[in-house]
């Protein structure tokens, strides 16, 4: 019985994991699909209540379907705003290219002079070096960066995201129409209704892991615009909630952006602001190893050591994404193993 029991849970785990990792992307369109509907669905239940709908003869997946459509077509206005923006930004950036390439010139001969300072490294060969690597990776760009074969893999990429949008878009306003038809089928069978709790379970335990994630990327806001403020750092403000809203990104985190400045700072001889830069990201960085397991553990009723080994091992398995998709794991595994009674006792 136990060798049973122990074959039922590896095949659990590892039906779950190879989910995750090859069907769950492939779903994607679709699970979003469903999840827009759901949001809508109240809404559009309380309109097709109405009075006026009634007589009308309006119902909930007409207006769901009105309401998906305009929530779409202004997420997408907003999204060809913001580009039209950033597009003109670099616009500005490139009509002032000959003023910036100086700047970065001079800045480059400072950091070469503090390599020279505290390596002994001359800075002349340094600085020739940079320009040299800047002219070949300039030279990759325009003659070898931009080959056919990366044009239309780009070209086939933005085919697959702009399909899986469309298919997203189509799949919550069917999920709409055939939502009462769905529920009706599925309430024959048993399994749906451990499977309803276990997605109720999952969706609370997604919202709590969100929950913390948006304390802790807060907390780090707030201590990188302190930190920048005290270091006396022009545009401490918008800078300190950009690294930490930058460190709630998967993979990322504050280091990509500190690490970097401390080692500029530190070539161009501003021992202080470097010491500072460097400071300020191991409290970051050890603050979010503190609290990200015991807040997570603490929204979503799982043990931090656990929360903590299932962000390390979703990075092994399923890379950058492995931030999400592995405490996602394992609350799936948790509630499938409580739900059919295979916890190890």
């Amino acid at each position: 019985m136990k060798i049973k029991r122990w074959i039922v849970q590896t095949g659990v785990i590892a039906g779950v994991i190879l989910g995750m990792k090859y069907i769950f992307p492939v779903m994607l369109p679709f699970l979003m699909g469903w999840l827009l509907a759901e949001a809508v669905h109240p809404l559009a239940r309380y309109m097709a209540d109405r009075k006026w709908s009634r007589r009308l003869h309006i119902k909930e997946s007409g207006f769901g379907a009105f309401f998906i459509l305009a929530f779409t077509v202004l997420g997408v206005g907003l999204l060809l705003l913001g580009t039209e923006y950033l597009t003109g930004k670099i616009g500005e950036c490139v009509k002032y290219y000959p003023q910036i390439k100086a700047e970065a010139a001079e800045l480059a001969g400072r950091c070469c002079q503090g390599v020279e300072r505290i390596m002994g490294i001359p800075a002349e060969e340094s600085r020739e070096y940079i320009f040299r690597q800047a002219e070949k990776f300039q030279n990759y760009l325009m003659e070898d960066g931009f080959s056919m074969k990366q044009a239309v893999d780009s070209i086939r990429g933005c085919i697959v995201i702009l399909g899986g949008f469309i298919i997203g878009i189509v799949s919550s306003i069917l999920f709409l129409q055939e939502r009462e038809k769905m529920q009706r089928i599925l309430k024959r069978s048993g399994f749906y209704q451990k499977a309803e709790s276990l997605g109720k379970e999952l969706l609370a335990g997604v919202k709590g892991y969100l929950k913390a994630q948006v304390k802790i990327t807060g907390l780090i806001c707030v201590l990188c615009v302190a930190g920048f403020w005290i270091l006396k750092i022009p545009y401490f403000l918008g800078l300190g909630l950009a690294v930490g809203i930058l460190d709630g990104l998967p993979v990322l985190g504050t280091g990509t952006f500190l690490i970097p400045a401390g080692i500029l700072l530190l070539f161009q001889g501003e021992t202080f602001l470097a010491v500072g830069v460097f400071l300020l990201y191991v409290v970051t960085a050890g603050l979010r190893q503190i609290l990200e397991p015991r807040l997570v553990g603490d929204h979503v009723g799982i043990s931090p050591l656990l929360i903590l080994l299932s962000i390390y091992l979703g990075l092994m398995i399923y890379g950058g994404s492995g931030f999400i998709l592995g405490p996602l794991t394992a609350l799936l595994l948790y509630g499938i193993f409580r739900e059919w009674d295979l916890l190890w006792t």
